[in-house]
């Protein structure tokens, strides 16, 4: 899995994952906007599949909206290791750490930050335009079950006019996070499948305030 380090030499590690279709170097334009003062070190790792010879994915679906579950779950222990791997390298605790996914994304941090058995869970993690998958196979912690290794700060944003994660899919992940009493924030926004300007900069707000 390749990864592109961004600026910012900071003390924690904040990971970006792009969707589908992209590469390792869509999201980290955003750094100097969401991380002006560099208190992050920022890796953008890319997805294992090869999507149209250009850019990459995390796992395929069919028309039918079935998810090759193998390959999802592949992903989901490739990024974890490297997750890892930068921790070790830069010397970071993984607890402090903070992700954010946009689209495939998003379900690849939901996935990663939320299921169990895990590794050690995140700081904090937003899933952007993105989707909480479950098929058979994929168990997800929804409870703070251990001091020693709680649930993370959630964040969503969805754009109301998205074509291609409509946002049924985001009322979807907001509903099942509720019902099982996992504390969130969801935010929509006028936009489509992009992070605009408001999203950005409310995503800038909620980086800086984190502990």
């Amino acid at each position: 899995m390749n990864t592109v380090g961004t600026t910012g030499a900071g003390a924690r590690l904040l990971v970006l994952i792009h969707g589908y279709g992209a590469d390792e170097f869509d999201l980290a334009g955003l750094v100097p906007h969401i991380d002006p003062d560099g208190r992050f070190f920022t890796v953008c790792p890319r997805g294992p599949r090869s999507v149209m010879g250009v850019g990459a994915g995390w796992y395929e679906r069919n028309n039918d909206g079935t998810i090759d579950s193998a390959m999802f779950l592949s992903s989901v222990n490739a990024l974890d290791a490297t997750i890892d791997s930068a921790c070790v390298d830069r010397g970071f605790d993984r607890a402090e750490a903070v992700i954010i996914g946009f689209s495939q994304g998003g379900a690849m941090t939901l996935a990663s930050a939320l299921r169990t058995p895990s590794a050690t869970r995140p700081a904090a993690m937003a899933c952007l335009s993105g989707m909480l998958t479950e098929f058979d196979g994929l168990d997800y912690e929804f409870q703070d079950s251990t001091s020693d290794d709680p649930l993370p700060e959630i964040l969503i944003h969805h754009g109301i006019h998205d074509p291609v994660v409509v946002i049924d899919r985001g009322h979807a992940t907001r509903e099942t996070l509720t019902m099982h009493g996992v504390e969130h924030t969801y935010r929509e926004y006028p936009m489509q499948h992009e992070i605009s300007m408001a999203s950005m900069h409310d995503l800038r707000d909620w980086l800086a305030g984190l502990a």
